[in-house]
Order: structure tokens, then sequence, then C-alpha cells
């Protein structure tokens, strides 16, 4: 029989060890770049933080109002805020806390009713600098009406020039008297008397039933249509 065969032998595999991954060569700046970024970046973010608050306070800031104006004095039966008939020149003007000046004359010749009422009383209107539209009547030495056409001025009870007759009607109620206005087909004259009857706040209406006048001041001078002039 023929011999087999002979086995051939092959030498035994090596299996090579893996080499760990190369690191590049600049692997050291990696850490110092992170650190780096983090540190600039912590420090941005505590800069805005310290800042916000501010920065918000500034868009807030509201700009403080100026010292409020003055409210205008108000018109009771005796006269104007602390100006009250009775009062001499020299008693209305340390109330008002400035000079009265008196009025330039009239351009316009005064009629028959207002030259005898000046001639009796020696009746002259001032003003105040600090009060426009509003005229004081200084007869013989002593203050004895203040009137106005102003709408800024009202009565303590906050009827104004300019309002309707109804809201001095509702306003004073029974203390208001009414009577015919002499200029007005359609007017009234409008009284408020004091508790001793010896001053009173006077009002007239027109025909469209509007307050144009508000005054006060002793009687009889508070009720003379013409005033000084």
């Amino acid at each position: 029989m023929p011999a087999p065969p002979a086995l051939t032998t092959h030498p035994p595999l090596r299996h090579r060890a893996k080499r760990p991954p190369r690191r590049p060569r600049a692997w050291w700046l990696a850490p110092v770049l992170a650190s780096a970024v983090a540190s600039v970046v912590a420090s941005v973010v505590a800069s805005v933080v310290v800042a916000l608050p501010g920065l918000c306070a500034a868009a807030t800031v509201v700009p403080t109002p100026g010292p409020a104006a003055p409210a205008a004095p108000r018109f009771s039966v005796h006269g104007l805020g602390p100006v009250l008939a009775g009062q001499t020149l020299a008693q209305a003007q340390a109330a008002l806390r400035e000079p009265l000046l008196a009025d330039a004359p009239a351009a316009a010749p005064p009629t028959a009713a207002s030259a005898a009422q000046a001639t009796v009383s020696g009746c002259r209107y001032h003003h105040a600098a600090g009060q426009p539209g509003v005229r004081y009547a200084i007869s013989q030495g002593v203050l004895s009406r203040v009137e106005t056409r102003d709408p800024r001025y009202a009565s303590l009870s906050g009827v104004a020039v300019g309002q309707p007759l109804a809201q001095a009607r509702q306003a004073y109620g029974g203390r208001l008297v009414e009577q015919p206005h002499p200029y007005f087909d359609r007017g009234r004259l409008l009284l408020v008397h004091a508790a001793d009857r010896r001053f009173a706040l006077v009002m007239e209406s027109n025909n469209d039933g509007r307050i144009i006048t508000l005054r006060s001041g002793r009687l009889p001078d508070v009720q003379w249509l013409e005033g000084c002039s």
C-alpha cells in the first residue's frame, strides 16, 4: 500500500499587540485653551450680572417731577383765600404776600351809576401779579370785594366761571337766593349770604345759563353790578 501523504505543519500565528492611539503633538494645549475660555466666559458673565441691575435701573428711571404749582385760592362769602373783605390794604397785601397794584384808570367814561358809587365809596380796583384775572376793590383804604371772570378760580363749593347755572343750584341748594338779572333777559343774579348777612358770595349767569362772574365781599358793595368802573 502506498504511504499516506505527510501532513504539512504551519508555524503558530503571532498576535500583534494593539498600540494606543497617538496623541496629537499639541495635545497639552487643549486643557489650557479650555481653562482660558472658561475663565473668560466666567468673567464676562460676572460683569454682566454686576452691571445688569444698574442698566435696568437706568432704563426704568422716571424723571422726578418738580414742585407742584400751588392750588388756586377759593372764593368764600368773605373773600378769596386768605384775603378777606374788611381788611386794610396793608393787611390784604400781607395775606397775599405780595403788593396790590392799582389798576390804570378805565379809558371808557363811567356810567352815571358807577360814577355815583365811586364817589360815595372812593373805590378803585387793584390787582396782584400772582393772581391774574382777579380784581380787588379797595374802598377808602379797605377791601370791599374780590371778583373774577377767570375760570381758573372757583368757590369753596366748586362753582366756577363757565359752569352751568345748574351747578350753582346743586352746590348751594336752599342757601341760594336768585334774582332776575337786569342786563340779561334769561340771566340770573345769584347770592349766598353769610350767617350775619353782612357778606355774600355773588354769581351772575347769562342768557345761555352759564356763570360769567364770581365775586365776594361785604354788602352792599358786592351786589353792585358796576363795581368800581
